[in-house]
This record gives structure tokens, C-alpha cells and sequence, in this order.
């Protein structure tokens, strides 16, 4: 944590707040690890509050010195707030700067992977005793939001097709409109692969730059929130080499090698 300084109004009584950075800090520490390079902008203090009109979002214009975070909650729900949270880091790793289906894609893997991580890490050392029995809400939170999805997905075509996930990443390529539900079904179905390779969450600082049109060679060139695609060829051949089983993996799944 030494690396990020995190600051939070969520709340307006301290000690919903300073409860808040249980979850928090759990999330920055995983990710800190999980992506040791750190962020393609650098490590700067995190500001997260609560907005119930815009959030989840990132605020802008994006700061020079911080990144403000919105999250979009009413009572102290741990579960919803990792899974918002998540998402949101997740951009600050592939470069805010930047906005595609892609990195919305991505943020959705690493929010269910953190939900996942969590339910694990506090059964098996809850942060206090107070919340010794909350483990369980982590997986019941991540199932009810893929209940919801799969309510609206013709299961028989899903269950059937193994190209079904491949043809749903063709449709975001195509299409700037993009469903939700089914993102985070390919997300759900994505998240086996990251976590048969934990070394694949390196590949996020490089998805940034790796996009049509690309960020601003200068870190410090802060731009106005920009739409982008991925340039999937540019990808392949940035990221290290210690990534080349996963990003094959990952590549034949999503359909993305037939862009190379």
C-alpha cells in the first residue's frame, strides 16, 4: 500500500469511511502485486466519493496529480462497492485516458476476479470480527448479477454455440453500443483463463497504448476522455514475452487472432 495513497468521502461520518478502506485497500494491495510495473501514468494518490447521478465513473478532466474515482452506493455494501471499485482501478492500470470496449471488458474480468479474491481472503482471515460472516455476500452479490444476465441470454444459443463468445466480441467490434449483460458474461467466461495465468493481468498497463488512436506519448498530456479501439496486432507484439501462452489463449478465445 506503501505505493498508493487512497483518501475517501464516500460517506459523510469517518467511520463509514474508514470501514470503507477495509475493502479498498484489499483491492489496491491485489492489484499492486498482481501488476508490479504499476500504472502506464504512475502511482498517484486515489480520491473515491460517491456520486448517485454519474457513478461508477472516473471524474473528469482527469487530474495531473490524482484520480478521482465516483462510486455509486448508498449504504456500506462491500460487495457492491469492490465490484464498482474494481472496475475503475482497473482503467487506472490500462491508461484513463483511453475508453473502448475492450477496457470496459477487462475492467468486468478483474471486478468479478475481485470479487472472487475477496470471498476467498476474508473467509480465511476476515479483516475483523465483526465481519466474520460476510465472506459468503462476495459470491452471493457475484451470482446475482450473473443471474440477471443470464435472464436475458437465449441459455440454448449460449450453451450450445462455442463461438458464442467469439461472436459477441465481434459485435462489440462492430458496434459502439454495447450491452452490459452480455459483457459481463464474457467477462464471466473469460475470468477461468486470467486465473489459470496470473502473470495475464501484466498485460493491462500495455492495453492503453495499444489502441486506435493511440494516448499521448507524454504521461503528463492529459486529454479529454477518448473513445478508442484496440489495436490487438500492436498488442501481441508489446507485451513481454512472458505473456505469450496467455495472450494465445486469450486471442483464440475472444476471436481476436483473426484481427492480427
Amino acid at each position: 500500500m506503501e505505493k498508493w495513497t487512497i483518501n475517501i468521502n464516500v460517506f459523510e461520518n469517518k467511520e463509514s469511511n474508514d470501514k470503507l478502506k477495509l475493502v479498498i485497500n484489499d483491492i489496491v494491495e491485489e492489484f499492486t502485486k498482481l501488476i508490479p510495473a504499476g500504472p502506464p501514468l504512475g502511482y498517484k494518490p486515489i480520491e473515491i466519493v460517491n456520486d448517485e447521478i454519474s457513478g461508477p465513473t472516473f471524474f473528469w478532466p482527469l487530474g495531473r496529480d490524482f484520480y478521482k474515482i465516483a462510486l455509486n452506493v448508498t449504504d456500506l455494501n462491500y460487495n457492491q462497492i469492490a465490484f464498482q471499485f474494481s472496475q475503475e482501478l482497473c482503467r487506472i492500470y490500462c491508461d484513463p485516458r483511453m475508453r473502448s470496449w475492450f477496457i470496459q471488458l477487462l475492467s468486468h474480468v478483474f471486478a468479478l476476479y475481485a470479487l472472487d479474491f475477496l470471498g476467498q481472503k476474508w473467509e480465511d482471515n476476515p479483516p475483523n470480527k465483526e465481519l466474520e460472516e460476510y465472506w459468503y455476500n462476495f459470491d452471493s452479490y457475484k451470482s446475482n448479477l450473473l443471474g440477471a444476465a443470464f435472464s436475458k441470454v437465449d441459455i440454448v444459443k449460449y450453451q450450445v454455440a462455442n463461438e458464442w463468445v467469439q461472436y459477441q466480441v465481434n459485435k462489440l467490434r462492430k458496434n459502439d453500443k454495447i450491452n452490459r449483460g452480455k459483457l459481463l458474461i464474457i467477462a464471466y467466461e473469460l475470468l477461468p483463463l486470467f486465473k489459470d495465468y496470473p502473470e495475464s493481468w501484466q498485460m493491462m498497463p500495455y492495453v492503453g497504448k495499444c489502441s486506435v488512436p493511440p494516448p499521448p506519448e507524454n504521461p503528463e498530456e492529459i486529454v479529454s476522455d477518448r473513445s478508442t479501439v484496440p489495436n490487438f496486432d500492436k498488442l501481441h507484439k508489446e507485451i513481454p514475452e512472458n505473456l505469450e501462452g496467455f495472450i494465445n489463449k486469450f486471442y483464440e478465445k475472444t476471436g481476436a487472432r483473426e484481427l492480427i
